[in-house]
Parts: C-alpha cells; sequence; structure tokens
C-alpha cells in the first residue's frame, strides 16, 4: 500500500514522463482554421476567410515592378474587411506568390488566409507569418501587367506629370529634365497620361 504514496520525487518524475510524451503529440497536432464570414469574427479567433482582394498595396521601383508587398485589404460579401499584414523576414516569401501568376494577383482576385484575429484601432487584422496560410482561389482581374521601360523609346513623360510626349523635339518635352519612357503608347494611356497637346497636333 505504501508503494502507491506519491512523494515529492514521484510526483516530479511523473509531471516530467507526461510532457516528455506530450511534447511529440503537441508537435504533430494542428487546430484546423475555423471558415468564417468577416462580418462574424472575434478578437482571438483562428480562422480561414475567402474574400476579394479590395487594395493590394504593394511597392515598386523606378520601373514600376513590384518589389514588395505591405499589406492587403479583403471584403467578402458581408461587406466586411480585414486588413493582413506580412512580416518582413517572410515578406518575400508572399512576394513570389503574388509574382506567380501572369497578370500578377491584383485587386479583384479571390484569395483565402489562415490565421488568428486581432483587432487594432478598432478594425479586424491577420498577420500572416506561414506562406502556407495564403492562397489563390480564383484569378478574376487579368488586367495585363504595366511596367516603364528600361530603355528610351517614343513615348515620354515627365517624372513630375501627367502628359506625355511622342516627339523627342517637341518643345515641352525638350525641357523635361528626368524622364520615363513608355513601352507603347497604350501603357501611358492605360496609367491615365494624357497626350502633349502640341505632339497631338503634329499627329
Amino acid at each position: 500500500m505504501s508503494s502507491l504514496i506519491l512523494n515529492d520525487k514521484k510526483i516530479v518524475f511523473l509531471c516530467i514522463f507526461c510532457i516528455v510524451l506530450g511534447i511529440p503529440f503537441l508537435s504533430t497536432y494542428k487546430i484546423n482554421p475555423e471558415e468564417k464570414h468577416i462580418s462574424d469574427l472575434n478578437d482571438g479567433d483562428y480562422v480561414k476567410i475567402t474574400a476579394k482582394i479590395q487594395k493590394l498595396d504593394v511597392k515598386t521601383n523606378e520601373y514600376l515592378e513590384v518589389t514588395g508587398i505591405k499589406s492587403i485589404k479583403l471584403m467578402d460579401e458581408t461587406a466586411g474587411d480585414l486588413l493582413v499584414y506580412f512580416p518582413e523576414d517572410t515578406s518575400n516569401e508572399f512576394l513570389e506568390i503574388i509574382l506567380k501568376t501572369t497578370p500578377r494577383i491584383k485587386e479583384g482576385d479571390i484569395v483565402s488566409v489562415s490565421g488568428k484575429i486581432q483587432i487594432y484601432n478598432g478594425r479586424y487584422e491577420i498577420v500572416l507569418k506561414d506562406p502556407k496560410d495564403f492562397e489563390l482561389i480564383k484569378k478574376v482581374n487579368f488586367e495585363r501587367d504595366i511596367f516603364l521601360s528600361k530603355y528610351k523609346t517614343d513615348y515620354y513623360a515627365s517624372k513630375n506629370s501627367k502628359v506625355y510626349h511622342n516627339f523627342e523635339d517637341c518643345p515641352y518635352g525638350e525641357k523635361i529634365s528626368e524622364k520615363i519612357y513608355f513601352k507603347i503608347e497604350e501603357d501611358a494611356k492605360s496609367l491615365e497620361y494624357e497626350k502633349c497637346s502640341y505632339c497631338e497636333k503634329r499627329d
């Protein structure tokens, strides 16, 4: 009977034994996220949200090539919105996902994200740490990607203007100190540049 009495050493041994057995189990066990609408979210929920990209905030270089991703604003059919952020140390992995399609993932596309909900300044947000928690569900926006030309072309503008030119000897174009170049004229129009009145008359 005395052998069943638990003393301090036995209690410590049992605790360590349970911990050692439990660690492998916990490392392989993963709680599945609950699929929810954005309007039904609560602080601390571990969820999977499928929604449309309302706004994709990215970093670009001087040629409009996407070089980084800051955040994504999602909106679903409940009209609720969710902000998605990416840690600095994994942002390049998420960037690869954004750029893997042609055209790239952008506003209007349907994606799913999984993570823990937190509330900041009264808004729901998720900080995605694992690229596996972000997935393209449906490509909806097939608007082509537009980049500025790295070489001199017939279509150019000032960095500080929304007017483009297509004659090298245009008196207004000649005054531009820092020029940007478009690959084709359609790119300038798609980026909402208007043709210079002088160039327009000469066409």
